[in-house]
Formats: C-alpha cells, sequence, structure tokens
C-alpha cells in the first residue's frame, strides 16, 4: 500500500485542529501558585520566584491573597474533567501563607492531591491545619513566625525550616536571594526541571 500525500495545507489545518481539541488526559505540565500576602504590597518576591520558575519552564502563577479560592474551584471543576495537571504545588507567603493550607485542603478534601505546599513566615491570623491530600509541607520562618500543623487525616511530611540565617525578617523573607533559591530549588526539585 503506497502512502497517501496530503498538501501542506491540509497538513497544517490538522495540525491546528488537533491543538485546538483539549486533551482529556491530563498531565500538560505541573501547575504552580505563588500568593502573595496583605494588600498584595509586601510580597513581591512571589512575583520574581514565579518568573525565575517560568524562565526554567515551569508552569507558574503569583497571584493575589483572597484569590484562591476562584482557582482551587477551577483545578477541581478541571480535575473532574481529566484536564488537571500535576505535580500541584502551593506556596504563600505572609496572609499568602495563612491561606496556603486552606487552598491545599479545599484541593486534598475534593480528591486533587497537592504534591508540596511552602510557606515563607506564614502570619496573622493562626494558620489552619492541614488535611489529608497534602504529601508534603515546608515552612520557611523566622524565629517568631506562625508553625504549620498537622490536622486530622493528614500523613504527609512537615518541615519547618528556621530562615534567621539569611538575616531576614517578615516583610524581607520572600524577597531574599539566599530564600528564593531555597524555594525555586525545592520547587524545581519537586517537578524535575
Amino acid at each position: 500500500m503506497r502512502p497517501v500525500k496530503l498538501p501542506v495545507r491540509h497538513l497544517l489545518l490538522a495540525a491546528a485542529i488537533g491543538f485546538a481539541m483539549p486533551v482529556a488526559d491530563s498531565a500538560v505540565a505541573e501547575e504552580v501558585y505563588m500568593v502573595r500576602g496583605f494588600a498584595n504590597v509586601f510580597s513581591r518576591g512571589m512575583d520574581q520566584m514565579t518568573r525565575q520558575l517560568r524562565a526554567r519552564g515551569i508552569r507558574a502563577r503569583s497571584m493575589g491573597n483572597g484569590e484562591w479560592r476562584g482557582v482551587a474551584d477551577d483545578i477541581i471543576r478541571r480535575s473532574k474533567q481529566g484536564r488537571v495537571s500535576h505535580p500541584i504545588i502551593i506556596a504563600g507567603h505572609s496572609l499568602g501563607g495563612v491561606e496556603a493550607p486552606d487552598f491545599a485542603n479545599a484541593l486534598g478534601s475534593a480528591g486533587v492531591p497537592v504534591a508540596l505546599v511552602i510557606g515563607l513566615d506564614p502570619g496573622f491570623p493562626v494558620p489552619s491545619s492541614f488535611g489529608p491530600g497534602i504529601k508534603h509541607v515546608v515552612n520557611y520562618k523566622i524565629p517568631s513566625g506562625q508553625d504549620y500543623r498537622r490536622g486530622r487525616g493528614f500523613n504527609g511530611k512537615l518541615e519547618t525550616i528556621d530562615v534567621s540565617r539569611y538575616g531576614v525578617d517578615h516583610v524581607g523573607i520572600d524577597k531574599s536571594p539566599g530564600v528564593q533559591r531555597l524555594v525555586v530549588a525545592r520547587i524545581r526539585n519537586r517537578v524535575g526541571k
């Protein structure tokens, strides 16, 4: 049987249609969410790390605190359609770090696993405890900062890392080049990029 030769325009049309169709089997790439703190003013280091991750080919998004609910709803909806990419990683500074457990718990309780949660000195108020569906939590904090806690059903790993050696305070922790290296390396290691 001889191969069929199609004109280039037909191949281009077929390719365009193929790229436009949704992929039902998930995992295009990872999903990394970087959540800023109060008023989105004091956490611009989260934006810097997002740019560093994107430069490495990692799908990362920086967002304001309070936006996580809509994002979680979207992830849960896409999960039911088989269109969520894994691993899912959440990182938050200050109030964004306080919201990180709530964000992760919303996903975990809906059956969407969260591979990694990173806190950067979560503070004011005390963060919620972590529940089921979350594999690994890392809290980079100053000595006076808030701790993350295990909740009922949490079977993952929980680490607390004192970053006082970097000479940072609560406001500057996310902008510290040393702390940024730790966070970016941890995320890169988890996604394998």
